[in-house]
């Protein structure tokens, strides 16, 4: 009895009539005006009036649509599936449309971008593949791996001719010095000075690499003595080639390029002066101190004057040229890595010396 009581009580309440009026089609605007004018009065126990707060919606509940699908009052909308392939049959990519005589690839492709398998008119593919033989990578609609990676579409033949174009009003021409007079070509001059200047994409238009100087230094051409050259080989430590006699300074200490230029110019003028100059304790160095040695004063050249006097004292013959060639070759062969063809040239010459 209570229960049928409660389901009364519920069919009954305002909200199950709002409900049938908006599924059956009501007007539910006009029976609100009812209620606010008073010709519908809601009461509550208490006999007061009920002060109603039930916000409708501007749309249809979820509930209300499927009640109106099931009883055939509204249209069922369907809905078809995004499909790539349907996009592309309204429109075929832009490099089916391009026609390579007369489109300009510069004007697509201007700078560096990711990669577009709708813009670049090749057949481009990329991946791996158990068997290549038999089926060939993928293609490059939809390939992740060609988006990745970084292309140089930007940098054709063409493109890079034009940037020439652009910044050839910056450089300046070659000096025509050069090309007339030999002696001033820059493998001959005396100092040279190498830098690098990088142009990327970034955040910052500036290169760390940019700053460093690299000056290279013929010291034969600064005409040192013998003395001079020996203390700025011992200053300039692994900086000086014996081999090719050059200096290389490299300077990247300070912020800026110009910086590191005039620090590089600097150290030179610094080891030049300090290769010239003579103190009292250079007086003392002995032979031994020396970074070479020396044939002139060497034992070595003491015996085999001994020998050759004692030679020429029995009557043999001598010559004595051949002492000058082997003490050149005795002193190439002291100061250089010791090699096979080196050691047969030192017995060649010293059978020569002896009359062997």
């Amino acid at each position: 009895m209570h229960r049928l009581t409660h389901i009364g009580a519920r069919s009954k309440s305002t909200l199950a009539d709002k409900l049938r009026n908006a599924v059956g089609g009501a007007d539910y605007g006009k029976s609100k005006q009812a209620m606010v004018s008073g010709s519908l009065a809601a009461k509550d126990e208490n006999g007061e009036d009920f002060r109603e707060l039930y916000v409708m919606p501007k749309r249809k509940l979820r509930g209300q649509t499927q009640l109106e699908q099931a009883t055939g009052r509204a249209e069922i909308k369907t809905r078809s599936r995004f499909d790539l392939m349907d996009r592309l049959a309204e429109r075929p990519p832009r490099s089916e449309e391009m026609d390579p005589e007369k489109q300009k690839w510069t004007d697509i492709w201007p700078a560096a971008r990711t990669f577009s398998a709708s813009v670049v008119p090749l057949p481009v593919r990329m991946g791996s593949r158990p068997n290549v033989e038999k089926r060939a990578p993928f293609k490059k609609e939809g390939n992740l791996e060609l988006v990745k990676i970084p292309n140089f579409l930007h940098l054709t033949p063409v493109a890079i001719q034009q940037h020439c174009e652009a910044i050839k009003k910056f450089c300046t021409p070659f000096p025509p010095e050069l090309l007339s007079d030999a002696s001033l070509t820059p493998s001959v001059l005396p100092i040279s000075v190498q830098y690098s200047t990088y142009i990327h994409q970034g955040t910052n238009i500036r290169d760390i690499r940019s700053r460093v100087i690299t000056m290279i230094v013929d010291v034969a051409s600064l005409k040192l003595s013998e003395n001079a050259l020996e203390k700025l080989v011992r200053l300039a430590g692994k900086r000086y080639n014996q081999e090719t006699g050059k200096l290389t300074i490299i300077t990247d200490r300070c912020h800026t390029r110009k910086q590191n230029q005039d620090y590089a110019h600097y150290l030179l003028t610094v080891l030049y002066h300090e290769a010239n100059k003579q103190e009292a304790w250079a007086e003392l160095k002995e032979r031994s101190d020396n970074l070479r040695v020396e044939f002139d004063g060497s034992t070595t050249k003491s015996k085999l004057e001994d020998l050759i006097e004692k030679a020429k004292s029995a009557g043999l013959k001598t010559d004595e040229k051949a002492l000058a060639e082997f003490g050149e070759m005795w002193k190439t062969y002291r100061n250089t890595e010791e090699t096979a063809e080196k050691t047969r040239e030192y017995g060649r010459q010293m059978k020569k010396m002896l009359g062997i």
